[in-house]
Parts: C-alpha cells; sequence; structure tokens
C-alpha cells in the first residue's frame, strides 16, 4: 500500500500567543483532526503521522523546575515521553471520532516512539533547538535569576534551548511500518521521539529534543514512503519569509539545494533541509503547505511542491 507521511507543526495545538491550556488545545487539536480526516476517511492511502512538541515538553520542564522542591525533577527524555503520550492520545481520539462521522472504518493507532542518537553529536556541545515559551527580556533576565539555561532571539524574543542531535534509527519502525501497510492510520515519532542512546547491549534516555522534521524524513524513508507532507501555518515557502515575499510553488531538489543557505535557521531551513534529505534517499515528492489547507495540499492546488 502506498504510504504519505504527515509531519504536524506546533500550530496544530497551539498558536504563537495562545495560553497552553488543555481546553484550547483539544480544540486546536479537533479542528487539526477534521481537516485530516476529510481526506483520509477516503484515501485508499497508508498515512503515517508525526507531530511536534516543542511548546508542550517546555511547559512540563517549567513544571518540574518550579515543582522540584516538593517533587524530584523528572529527566528530558521522560518530558519527551510524557509529551509524546499526552499529544498522541489526544490526536488518536479527536481524529477517531471525525473519522467514524464521515462513515470511515479506518483504525488510528499511536505508537510511543524512541529515537537512537550518538554521543558524540556535536549538537551536544551547542544547544539550539527551542522550547518551551517565549520570553520578553525582562521575563528571560528573572527566568536566569532563578536557573541558568541556554536561550536564543526569536522573533524578537527569547526561547530556552536544549541539545538536538540527529536521529539516526527508529526502534519500533517495523511496528509502525506494518500497522501503515494495514490501512492504520499511525501516530508516531511525536516531539521527534524520545532520544536514547546505545550503552552496550542497552538502550538509555538522552537529554535532548530532537528535531521533528529530521525524524519525520528517517521515518519516511524507513518505510520506503514515496510522498512527504510538512503541514505548518503559512501557505507556501517563501524566499523572504519576513515579508511573506517570493512565492515557491513548485521547485527542483537541484533548484533548491542551491538556493537552501539563503534561507534563514529559524524559520523554513530545517524543513527545507528534510524535504531534500527525503528526496535524496529515494522519496518522490515532498511539500510544505498549510494545515488549514490539507485537502488542497494533497491535490496539488496549494502549498510548495519539491521533487
Amino acid at each position: 500500500m502506498d504510504t504519505v507521511v504527515v509531519a504536524l507543526g506546533g500550530n496544530a495545538l497551539l498558536q504563537k500567543g495562545e495560553r497552553p491550556s488543555f481546553h484550547l488545545q483539544m480544540k486546536n487539536i479537533a479542528e487539526t483532526a477534521h481537516h485530516l480526516a476529510k481526506v483520509m476517511a477516503k484515501s485508499r492511502r497508508g498515512f503515517v503521522i508525526t507531530h511536534g512538541n516543542g511548546p508542550q515538553v517546555g511547559d512540563e520542564f517549567l513544571r518540574n523546575f518550579f515543582a522540584r522542591d516538593e517533587i524530584p525533577k523528572l529527566p528530558l527524555h521522560i518530558l519527551n515521553a510524557e509529551t509524546q503520550a499526552m499529544i498522541g492520545s489526544m490526536l488518536e481520539l479527536e481524529l477517531g471520532n471525525e473519522l467514524k462521522r464521515l462513515g470511515s472504518g479506518k483504525r488510528v493507532s499511536t505508537i510511543i516512539t524512541h529515537v537512537l542518537v550518538s554521543r558524540e553529536d556535536p549538537a551536544f556541545e551547542k544547544p539550539a533547538k527551542p522550547i518551551g515559551p517565549f520570553y520578553t527580556k525582562a521575563h528571560l533576565k528573572k527566568e536566569l535569576k532563578e536557573e541558568k539555561f541556554h536561550y536564543a532571539k526569536m522573533d524578537g524574543e527569547y526561547r530556552r534551548v536544549v541539545p538536538s542531535p540527529r536521529p539516526l534509527e527508529i526502534l519500533e519502525i517495523k511496528e509502525i511500518e506494518a500497522l501503515a501497510r494495514k490501512g492504520d492510520i499511525v501516530i508516531c515519532c511525536g516531539g521527534g521521539g524520545i532520544p536514547i542512546f546505545s550503552s552496550g547491549e542497552a538502550h538509555i534516555g538522552a537529554e535532548a529534543v530532537i528535531d521533528k522534521d529530521s525524524t519525520t524524513q528517517l521515518l519516511s524513508n524507513s518505510i520506503g514512503a514515496r510522498r512527504m507532507v510538512i503541514l505548518t501555518n503559512v501557505d507556501y515557502v517563501y524566499k523572504d519569509y519576513g515579508r511573506m515575499k517570493g512565492r515557491i510553488k513548485r521547485i527542483s531538489a537541484g533548484e533548491l539545494a542551491k538556493e537552501l543557505e539563503s534561507f534563514e535557521e529559524g524559520t523554513m531551513k530545517p524543513k527545507l533541509e528534510a524535504c531534500l534529505e527525503f528526496l535524496k534517499n529515494g522519496g518522490r515528492l515532498a511539500q510544505i503547505g498549510n494545515l488549514d489547507k490539507f485537502e488542497r495540499v494533497m491535490k496539488m492546488s496549494s502549498g510548495t511542491v519539491i521533487s
């Protein structure tokens, strides 16, 4: 069965500036499920869904920090596991509800996913992955008095950053592939997966958050998917992202590779790198488009198409 891998951006749960309450995130998830189910209910393809967890894992990190005098703090890889399960559960329930409403008998399964990374990855020396809320300069100064941490400036505000090593192997890949080939909709690799190291014949957790798009690319190539779709909150990739100018509708991988360095690190660049790597390793078609226009993206009447 032809399988499509779909990566959900952070706007699937929260828009920038929204308060991260459970009810608001559930409302956003329900809207996301509505857009996905309209396509998935009537398609003969298999679908595998990945998603981010940056704001959620950052919030859990803060809860652990402020409760540390009462409850021992949990390591970052366990916070990844917690948020992966939380988001997976919310999405599985709402997507299942939408599919039933549309008369589809498709099953939805969530697989808690572990991803192997290397201890020698240079990312551990240069934390760069943003997690948690945006801080104003005054708020950041206050937080740094409580705890020293790495941070980066983004869109005029600040966010905590942690190591983001390259994903090497997905431990549950056979189970994911088997369910997708049966026609199930599989939710997996949430937040880039739970990062782990190899220690002899055992595995242990790693203090990091893996980039969701990098893991999505690894997943897509590992299961032989022909098509990878990255959904975000803009309609197209833009050459000038700040001013939303220079819209790219269609581009070849060769052309994109020549222009890659003109894109800023904090915008579309990681997504474009994932698309190029996917195509380089056997993928046929990569797309970046708006989550709210998923049906049109699948018909290739909206979004950037890279081939």
